[in-house]
């Protein structure tokens, strides 16, 4: 086997990390170097292939969003991107990233002050725990056209399709909440159920599976990996829309809204999942589409992935302590491979 190290050295970057505030506002210049070791690289090496090793200008641009992420301490910046290397690309065995912050703001002559982090690739998840609306199917359009038909009824004026978007991944009572203005109480509760029952009727018509869920989930389940979703759904209506879809013969546990007491982005879902899996943290992977979900995963020490294809932004997911970020449900494939 042919192993290599790529290294890409004092990428520059102007950034804004630092633990007094001045240096949170107007920012610093900042270097990063990385050493990565590539396994299995015969194919870059002989044959003149890329798929052989990794994609510098990938490698440059994941790095670079990480540095768009603020921290107190470049000790966290290094973690975040050696995280983030060795969870986006497969073939990365470990990475050694170094952080340099330039000129720092010490009161002395120092022309730079760097930190070095060796960070090895996680094990391969054993338990893999997913979102549903957003992550596995695309119900956006009849979540939105539910909500609205459900705020016709009950005489509430209707909510822009953008607001309701942002509040998927939240409990309902959370999201008729925040969208109507009002405190959770008998209104609210009328309208959750308004809501249940036309989401039967136009809702759940309109759902549909995100391209390559069907397959990527036929080869983890494979690969003995344990397939689990944790949803702010109820869980007659997730089980029921798995069976539609026709991947419900992958799930092998369900923890929906109406199974814990306390809600997402609180951890108790994927903690309920470890306990009935006989997993530890480590050796799970929670993937979802919102910050609610990244949160939740982070909660539990789980190693986390958002898909950028849902319901919050690519940002949004990075914000939340994403480790890593897929375009497409199939990309998961690498993590499993």
């Amino acid at each position: 086997m042919c192993n290599i190290c790529v290294q890409l050295e004092k990428m520059r970057f102007h950034a804004c990390h630092g633990v007094m505030a001045q240096e949170r506002v107007v920012g610093g210049d900042f270097t990063v170097s990385v050493k990565l070791f590539v396994t299995d690289a015969g194919a870059a090496v002989t044959d003149d292939r890329l798929e052989g090793t990794v994609n510098y200008a990938s490698v440059y641009e994941l790095v670079r969003e990480q540095m768009a992420l603020p921290s107190a301490l470049i000790e966290h910046v290094a973690g975040r991107i050696g995280r983030a290397l060795t969870a986006r690309f497969k073939k990365i065995e470990k990475a050694v990233v170094t952080v340099r912050k330039v000129n720092p703001p010490m009161g002395a002559d120092c022309s730079g002050a760097a930190v070095t982090l060796h960070v090895r690739r996680a094990a391969q998840p054993r338990v893999l725990i997913l979102d549903f609306d957003g992550t596995v199917a695309d119900t956006a359009a009849g979540i939105v056209d539910t909500m609205s038909e459900t705020f016709r009824r009950i005489g509430l004026p209707v909510p822009e399709a953008g607001a309701v978007r942002q509040t998927i991944g939240l409990p309902l009572t959370e999201s008729i909440a925040r969208l109507s203005g009002l405190p959770c109480g008998r209104r609210v509760e009328e309208a959750v159920s308004v809501y249940r029952e036309v989401f039967e009727r136009i809702g759940a018509r309109a759902a549909c599976l995100f391209p390559g869920v069907k397959e990527t989930l036929c080869h983890a389940t494979g690969r003995g990996v344990t397939v689990a979703v944790a949803t702010s759904r109820g869980h007659r209506s997730v089980e029921s829309l798995c069976r539609r879809l026709g991947i419900d013969m992958f799930v092998a546990h369900y923890v929906a809204e109406d199974d814990v007491a306390e809600k997402k982005p609180h951890p108790e879902a994927v903690h309920r999942i470890l306990h009935t899996t006989m997993a530890r943290p480590e050796h799970a992977l929670v993937v979802g589409d919102t910050s609610f979900d990244i949160l939740m995963g982070r909660a539990a020490g789980c190693a986390t992935c958002g898909v950028s294809y849902g319901n919050h932004s690519h940002q949004e997911l990075l914000e939340a302590g994403a480790g890593c970020i897929v375009g497409s449900f199939g990309d998961l494939l690498d993590m499993l491979a």
